[in-house]
This record gives structure tokens, C-alpha cells and sequence, in this order.
């Protein structure tokens, strides 16, 4: 019989008081909010590492405009003539006048057309370099950890598809390497949690691991479709096609490999809830073979159906 984890969960919890959503979130996050985490300075890089390249940017650009309005308005508090050029301007001009030479401070690029005429904003322009100095290698840091950190990027199909295979009804999804990268010795696990009702309406979460039919690859050049026989030793086993495509149980995928460029091994996870599967569906081809005799991989077509 197929492994069943109902009394040992795989770490996402198996008892909830009342309906949840998905476990693992299409990004490949789990679905759990903390709450009470204490804040550590050094966990905000783990943040930056890992949030969205356009969010990344646009906190840089929210963190370097804001800053610089910080030194603008301490340059106009430290009075009218604490910038040279500034004397006769209204208050809008001043804004910009000083934001513009907090903005030349900060980046420490210096043109000389305004520079600072008091003692007061000569210590605030000493303090504005240094918060710049630290400010940029900090950005820098990450830009780099960004870029030479190890993580896989693998498509899923976007809908599991349950079809007959060779006489046996099966669960299948497949999966294509995003990168031209090489990933070798791949493996995929699949978990599936079936969700249980109570009687007092509190959730139960059974676990069970699924057999299939290929869980290893050595290498990963091209597609591979992940394939679940329901047979007698599945847990879906004696369950209609119709029972499988409604039901609220959630796939848990896990893909690791081993990536020849970082030389590090690397993971993804993602999830299918059953009741978006495809019935009757047959995955089409996704790759070809030109006159040359070359393999032409159409990524685009991972989803397509014959």
C-alpha cells in the first residue's frame, strides 16, 4: 500500500479548526502567515533576497527618493543661506535646489554647482556621504546575492491531467527546466493531502505519499511528465474520475536536482488542487527535430494538449 504520513505530517500541519486554503501557494511558498516574529536586521536580507525583482527595484528607488527628501528638508531647516545659489529662491525651488544636491551628496558624484556654505550643513552633507557609502555597498551586496544565488526555475504545467494510460487510469503534470542550464540527477516527490471533515467541523489532513511511475531522471535537457498510476496501491485507488476532478485534495510537489553551474543541489516546490485537473487530456509533444537533425524545445507548449 501507498506510504501514508496521516500520523506524522510532512511539516504543513494535519489538524486546523476550520477550512484552510492551499498548502503551498503557486509561487512555491507555503501558505502561512507569521505573526509574532521578532525583527532581526539580518533577516531583512533573506527579504530583499527573496522578494521579486520589480519589487527589489522598486524599494531601492522608494529607499534612495526618500532619503534623499530626508537630508533635502534638514538642508532648507539648516536656514536660507546653508546652500550657495539658494538665497533668492521660493520655497518649491528650494525643495528641488536642496533634494538635487542631496541626491549629487548621496551618490557622491559632486558637480560643484551647489555646495554647502555653513558649518551646519557641511556636517549634515559629512553625514549624508557616509549614509550613502553604506547605503550603495549594502544595494550592492544584494544586487549580488540576487544574482549568485543558487535556485531552480522549473515550468509546471498549469493544470495536473488525469487520463488512461496503457489500460490504467493516471495522474500526470509535466515539468520543463526554464533555464539553459543543466540540471542532472532529478528528483520528484508528490504528496498527496486529502482533506477530512469532522464532526465538529474542525479539518483533518491525511497525507499519503504517491508512487510513480518514473520518480528519477539523470538528466533534464527536455520535458518530463510526472506520472501517478492509480492502481491498487494508490490512495485515489477505487475512487471515480469524477470523485478525483472534484475533490479539494491538494497535490504537494517537491523537485530537487542538481545544478552543474553553482555545482550546489537545488529545490522547488508547487502544488495542484485536484478539482482544477483536466479529465481525457493527452499532452502534446513539445519538442522536435529540424533538418539538421537538432532538438527544438518549445517551452510555450508545455500546456498544450493533442
Amino acid at each position: 500500500m501507498a506510504e501514508s504520513f496521516a500520523s506524522q505530517d510532512p511539516g504543513t500541519g494535519a489538524k486546523f479548526a476550520k477550512s484552510t486554503k492551499r498548502i503551498i501557494n503557486k509561487d512555491g511558498s507555503f501558505n502561512v502567515i507569521r505573526d509574532g516574529a521578532k525583527f532581526r536586521l539580518n533577516d531583512k536580507y533573506l527579504f530583499f533576497i527573496n522578494i521579486s525583482w520589480s519589487k527589489f527595484f522598486l524599494l531601492l528607488l522608494g529607499g534612495f527618493i526618500g532619503a534623499n527628501l530626508i537630508f533635502a528638508c534638514l538642508y532648507i531647516a539648516s536656514g536660507p543661506d546653508g546652500l550657495s545659489q539658494s538665497e533668492n529662491l521660493d520655497l518649491s525651488d528650494r525643495i528641488l535646489h536642496a533634494f538635487y544636491f542631496s541626491a549629487q551628496t548621496f551618490t557622491t558624484v559632486g558637480y560643484g554647482a551647489i555646495s554647502p556654505t555653513s558649518n551646519l550643513t557641511n556636517l549634515i552633507a559629512s553625514f549624508e556621504a557616509f549614509v550613502g557609502f553604506l547605503s550603495f555597498a549594502l544595494a550592492t551586496g544584494l544586487l549580488f546575492g540576487r544574482f549568485s544565488k543558487p535556485n531552480a526555475r522549473i515550468r509546471f504545467s498549469k493544470n495536473v491531467v488525469l487520463s488512461e494510460i496503457n489500460g490504467v487510469t493516471a495522474l500526470l503534470f509535466r515539468v520543463v527546466n526554464d533555464r539553459s542550464n543543466s540540471l542532472m540527477e532529478v528528483e520528484a516527490r508528490v504528496l498527496l493531502a486529502e482533506i477530512n471533515r469532522e464532526k465538529d467541523g474542525s479539518v483533518f489532513r491525511q497525507y499519503h505519499k504517491l508512487n510513480l511511475q518514473i520518480d528519477a531522471i539523470e538528466f533534464f535537457p527536455l520535458t518530463w511528465t510526472i506520472v501517478h498510476p492509480i492502481d491498487s496501491n494508490s490512495p485515489l485507488h477505487g475512487k471515480s474520475i469524477k470523485d478525483i476532478s472534484t475533490s479539494s485534495s491538494e497535490l504537494l510537489i517537491h523537485i530537487k536536482g542538481f545544478d552543474d553551474v553553482f555545482s550546489q543541489t537545488v529545490h522547488q516546490r508547487f502544488s495542484y488542487l485536484l478539482n482544477e485537473s483536466k479529465v481525457d487530456k493527452k499532452f502534446k509533444r513539445a519538442f522536435k527535430t529540424d533538418s539538421d537533425g537538432n532538438i527544438i524545445l518549445s517551452l510555450d507548449e508545455i500546456d498544450a494538449f493533442e
